[in-house]
């Protein structure tokens, strides 16, 4: 823990016991943070938390369904009686559900679309009230995905509300901006979250998806963090209301559609 960067600050991090989320945390109280540890899973947490402070990191655990507004006020209240203050929040929570449109139930759709979107909603709300209290300015980051842009076949859910994520984050930066609270989006593209999380891709999945990708390889969870510690800086103290990229290029275009558009010239 050599690095100070983030020291005197306290960071939250929706969903970090396992996968991307956890390296954000990890990244965080790295670099000096108290770090705010919430997901559903605390047996994980916990170990997470641990393993954090045997490194000589502060960090502490609080278990909480983001969808929950009532758990979300009591995760606030536990930060603030540890730490007296909150600087960035991460949303970072997300939940997997996949089926066809003319399959989903409605709570399958909720399920989804109220941790991912609801639960950027609650949390945004309380951590802004927070950091408008205490003055000083303060750091949202949204968790987006290329799903936000690029649609694909039994993902409506986790599309849709990505895409939301998207916009929530635009109107929260116009409505934050006078108190110096900046709000961000970082969107992964495909992440190799295996060995840090039970629900990494799929082979046949992961093949398909990496020859839309002009990199040609997964991301890795600390190229996801550094651009998430990137704009909870100082260094990106100006940089507000913008969803960033953080695909290998999956982004940019088509891959898949090569050659010259005409044979000749005309």
């Amino acid at each position: 823990m050599n690095n100070t960067r983030f020291e005197g600050k306290v960071a939250l991090v929706t969903g970090s016991a396992h996968g991307i989320g956890r390296a954000l945390i990890t990244a965080f109280v790295q670099e000096g943070a108290k770090g705010v540890i919430a997901d559903t899973n605390q047996e994980v947490a916990e170990m997470v938390a641990d393993n954090l402070r045997a490194e000589g990191g502060e960090v502490m655990v609080s278990v909480t369904d983001v969808s929950k507004s009532d758990q979300v006020d009591a995760m606030l209240e536990a930060v603030l009686k540890a730490y007296s203050r909150l600087d960035i929040l991460v949303n970072n929570a997300g939940c997997y559900l996949h089926g066809e449109v003319v399959t989903l139930t409605e709570e399958d759709w909720h399920y989804q679309m109220d941790t991912q979107l609801k639960g950027p909603f609650l949390c945004s709300r309380a951590a802004a009230r927070q950091m408008i209290r205490q003055g000083g300015g303060g750091r949202i980051i949204n968790i987006g995905s290329t799903a936000a842009g690029n649609a694909r076949p039994q993902a409506a859910p986790h599309c849709v509300s990505k895409a939301a994520v998207v916009m929530f984050t635009q109107v929260l930066a116009m409505e934050l901006g006078p108190y110096n609270i900046t709000v961000n989006c970082v969107s992964p593209g495909l992440t190799d979250i295996s060995g840090i999380s039970p629900h990494a891709a799929k082979s046949e999945y992961v093949e398909t998806f990496l020859t839309m990708v002009p990199l040609a390889r997964l991301g890795r969870p600390r190229e996801i963090a550094s651009m998430v510690l990137y704009l909870a800086s100082d260094e990106a103290a100006f940089v507000t209301g913008e969803n960033i990229f953080v695909d290998g290029g999956y982004t940019a275009g088509k891959l898949s559609i090569r050659g010259p558009h005409r044979r000749e010239r005309v």
